[in-house]
């Protein structure tokens, strides 16, 4: 299993890992060409397999990687390399090194696969390289600059490799945070492999949804921990590059969705596995810089909607707002903190993981319990005179779908799927209502820093009251609705 950590820097911050003091030896330097190949279909893709040959020192060197996981930029894959006396893949060499790994062996024995490999993409870079001994762990540290090149279009390659040879994990990240108190980094959560896809498939950066979490039934507490966090990081993550360089209201969305996610998790494991008050700090930022940016998005593309349509000058100075802020949070994501935040995050995990005892069946059960009670107790409370009550619903209701969702592989169907439409349906009535409201305060901050528009604004700001007012949820049959729900049952 290799696992190596994946940093992306500037070419200009270059020559700064070239004379780091961490790097106190001279740098093997190869320049590295590697090809790499697939099926016209993407068979090996589709398996989540990738295969190149490289040429080494003179020498063809064989290499797939396949299956495993990525958290917080940290890379676990099953890799088998070995060398091959020419430019072209060895099938049946690759066979006798998977072993017996049926899983593997079956992805490449599908008929006529050797026929139907073709070259789809080449890797080129200069690759510097250190062997490097810090805090017990033997790493390795590598700098490759290039490019990747399909048919007549190329991407820049300017990325740092920590590859752990010996020790733990977490020193990856330890050696990553003294590297970015010296270099402006970003952590990268796609290999050149998948990058080259991108090329061959011609995809954009799409926005990118949470992913069911597949948990088996008797897992214990230690491994259900890094799957959900991880879960949610790899939605924040994978949104990143989209909402840095696009303009997609749902890429930014979907980010904040993972953020949200993040922090509900948080607060679950927070008796068993409390985060640190400063990592929560800067993941609070992380959601209030996303989130500022969304409240706008929210307010152009759907609030406004609902005023009478010749508001023109009101949908162009909110548009205004909102690509300030979605100009902000992008440079948020490429602050230093936000590459901090994730570094420590993915350290935090690995090292706490390993300290809980008992069973995730265990811990979702009684924390399913303690959520449905304090959901029902946010309902009894619900006021039309009191707006807040209604959020603190919509919240409670909102951690409850969250945490079931986590666990959801460890319920029964049935009874999972009829709870958590339940609750997302709370959500989106008491969140019509919240939109509102949000809404209203935003128009009076548009208001005070544009006072020539304040008719415009005060207009709207009346209408969108008034449906409030006429258009408020029926809290009562919620409240009957979430009186009337029961928790699912476990699989055991």
């Amino acid at each position: 299993m290799e696992v190596e950590l994946k940093l992306l820097l500037a070419p200009e911050d270059n020559d700064k890992l070239l004379h780091h003091p961490l790097l106190d030896t001279p740098a093997r330097v190869q320049q590295l060409t590697a090809r790499y190949f697939d099926t016209p279909d993407l068979h090996l893709l589709r398996h989540g397999a990738g295969l190149r040959v490289r040429k080494v020192d003179g020498e063809w060197i064989q290499t797939m990687k396949a299956g495993g996981s990525v958290q917080s930029g940290l890379h676990s894959r099953n890799e088998w390399e070995g060398p091959v006396d020419r430019p072209w893949p060895r099938l049946g060499k690759l066979r006798k090194m998977v072993g017996d790994d049926e899983h593997w062996l079956s992805m490449l024995d599908v008929p006529e696969l050797k026929d139907r490999l073709e070259p789809l993409f080449v890797v080129d870079v200069q690759r510097h390289s250190w062997d490097v001994e810090i805090g017990g762990n033997r790493i390795e540290v590598v700098l490759d600059v290039g490019h990747i090149e399909r048919k007549a279009h190329k991407v820049p390659v300017n990325e740092i490799e920590l590859e752990l040879k010996e020790g733990d994990p977490a020193g990856l990240y330890a050696f990553a945070l003294q590297l970015l108190d010296d270099i402006p980094l970003r952590i990268s959560n796609i290999n050149k492999a998948q990058r080259g896809y991108m090329l061959v498939r011609e995809t954009g950066n799409a926005p990118f949804r949470a992913q069911a979490l597949a948990l088996e039934v008797d897992a214990p507490l230690s491994d259900a921990l890094p799957a959900v966090l991880g879960n949610c990081l790899e939605q924040i993550q994978r949104n990143e590059i989209a909402v840095i360089d696009g303009h997609d209201p749902e890429t930014l969305h979907q980010m904040r969705v993972g953020v949200r996610r993040l922090r509900s998790a948080l607060k679950l494991f927070d008796t068993v596995a409390p985060c640190p008050p400063a990592l929560q700090e800067d993941i609070n930022w992380l959601g209030a810089e996303l989130g500022a940016a969304r409240d706008w998005d929210v307010l152009v593309s759907s609030t406004l909607a609902r005023v009478d349509a010749s508001q023109m000058e009101l949908q162009s100075l909110a548009l205004q707002t909102a690509h300030a802020k979605r100009s902000e949070a992008a440079q948020a994501l490429l602050s230093p903190r936000y590459t901090r935040l994730m570094l420590t995050m993915g350290s935090w995990m690995l090292q706490t993981a390993p300290l809980l005892n008992g069973s995730a069946m265990q811990f979702s059960r009684q924390s399913l319990q303690h959520l449905h009670k304090s959901l029902i107790k946010r309902a009894n409370r619900m006021n039309d005179s009191d707006a807040a009550s209604a959020h603190r619903t919509r919240i409670a209701a909102k951690r409850s779908r969250y945490a079931l969702e986590f666990f959801h592989a460890l319920y029964r169907s049935k009874g999972t799927h009829t709870y958590l439409k339940a609750l997302a349906a709370v959500q989106e009535e008491l969140g019509q209502h919240n939109d509102l409201a949000v809404a209203d305060h935003l128009l009076q901050e548009l208001a005070q820093q544009h006072p020539q528009s304040s008719g415009a604004i005060q207009f709207a700001r009346g209408y969108l009251l008034a449906q409030q007012a006429t258009q408020a949820a029926d809290l009562n049959a919620i409240r009957n609705r979430l009186h009337a729900l029961r928790l699912p049952h476990s699989r055991h």
